[in-house]
């Protein structure tokens, strides 16, 4: 393994880092963030910073700083926003294009009597939506929002014409009834408000039945050979998936979860007295309301990042309500074939032991823990309790393994409950609603 110094005796060992995107930041010997940048491929960026020739920027930069770590993102999209989180966030000496949150494109909502959604770089209201990282996406976004609930999508010149003359048929909006006209009065302010409380709550996150009703117009407009309506719709839609993915990323990083996915697996593997760095650690939990329509969850995380294409659901055969049972029938079910690192259990020592007594049943063994809820206390199998810190980057990387098996787990059981609704035999079966 190779290591490279800077003369300010910075070590750090390029080899290891992935040729992946993500974030990186640069830090002093107190663990100060100095510098955070984004890369499309982390190894190659990092790497500039130990060439011979700098710029006297980064010149000044490496004289500072003693440590790097980098949090690796999905794409580089994530890279982006999660770059300007973390500068929001950590305000480094050495960063200055965006602390002032001018780069990044947002949907801003006007406070007026008929507030409208704009288009904007920076917060230019007090109530944005964003950032997003590409402009052309966020404006086909919104110019189809303002289409879907009939808000303006005119110019503020030509929304103050209009108003003026009072003629809302001269705006080709209203015209082709891709508008209410609120420049003429043609709606009352509260249905208004109904109209524009529907769009924001569309950009919190309601998007689906949208989608839905984008992806059946454009269906419609293929059948009926009006391909260029179709095409418009697809690529609506395809604007939508493009800035709601963006926002559901970084959601996901700016929370509680923010961790460098290398030091959590090197310090879980100091937790656990592991030999190596776990490859592979698997959630699992289980879902049911007393006893009805039991399943179970296993989720994948690889070198810290979750591994969709293992996640596995499960029915449970056990009848009664005993989690403990429902745990041992998973863990047989799962481990047959699959060899984990680690498997966290969304519970305490109880779901631990179950866990642990599968196993040996099968004479096999692997580390086996328990994550329980609000306290966030890690157990054992042989009956320790340990409180992580909260800045522990191990503890948020197995809160996000316990809280995504979880999620896994009820969205089944759901699913599941919603199809015995619909099923008349089922809606006769005692034990499904007990």
């Amino acid at each position: 393994m190779s290591r490279h110094y800077a003369k300010n005796g910075l070590k750090f060992d390029r080899s290891a880092v992935p040729e992946t995107s993500g974030v990186y930041l640069m830090k002093t010997s107190p663990g100060t963030v100095i510098y955070v940048g984004k890369a499309k491929n982390l190894k190659k960026r990092i790497s500039h910073y130990f060439s011979r020739t700098l710029s006297n920027k980064t010149f000044y930069l490496m004289g500072e700083a003693r440590k790097i770590e980098y949090i690796i993102t999905k794409n580089h999209y994530a890279a982006r926003i999660l770059e300007e989180k973390l500068i929001k966030i950590f305000k480094p000496k050495y960063n200055v294009a965006l602390t002032d949150d001018k780069n990044y494109p947002y949907i801003c909502l006007t406070d007026e009597k008929y507030p409208r959604l704009e288009f904007s770089r920076g917060r230019k209201t007090s109530d944005c939506f964003g950032p997003y990282p590409d402009s052309k996406s966020v404006r086909i976004a919104l110019r189809n929002i303002n289409r879907i609930f009939l808000l303006p999508a005119c110019s503020r010149a030509l929304y103050r014409k209009i108003r003026k003359i009072g003629v809302p048929e001269s705006c080709m909006y209203f015209h082709t009834e891709n508008c209410s006209a609120p420049c003429c009065g043609k709606i009352t302010p509260s249905a208004y408000a109904e109209r524009i409380a529907a769009a924001v709550k569309f950009l919190k996150g309601g998007r689906k039945n949208i989608l839905k009703e984008l992806e059946a117009k454009m269906r419609r407009a293929a059948t009926g050979m009006n391909f260029e309506m179709a095409i418009l719709l697809r690529n609506s839609i395809k604007a939508f998936r493009d800035i709601t993915g963006k926002i559901d990323v970084i959601q996901g990083f700016e929370g509680e979860y923010l961790f460098n996915a290398a030091s959590a697996l090197n310090e879980i593997r100091k937790i656990f007295s592991l030999e190596k760095n776990p490859e592979v650690i698997d959630g699992i939990d289980i879902s049911h309301i007393q006893g009805a329509f039991p399943v179970a969850s296993a989720v994948r995380f690889r070198n810290g990042i979750p591994e969709k294409s293992a996640y596995r659901k499960y029915r449970i055969n056990f009848e009664g309500i005993d989690d403990y049972a429902m745990i041992r029938e998973l863990v047989k079910r799962r481990y047959k074939k699959e060899e984990p690192d680690l498997i966290l259990v969304d519970g305490g020592l109880g779901q631990v032991s179950a866990v642990k007594t599968a196993l040996l049943d099968m004479g096999t063994n692997f580390p086996v823990a328990g994550l329980a809820k609000r306290e966030e206390i890690l157990y054992f199998a042989d009956g320790r309790r340990v409180k992580l810190p909260k800045s522990s980057s191990a503890l948020r990387l197995l809160m996000y393994i316990r809280d995504a098996a979880h999620r896994f787990a009820v969205s089944f059981h759901r699913q599941r409950r919603r199809k015995a609704m619909s099923s008349p035999h089922t809606r006769s079966s005692r034990r499904d609603f007990s």
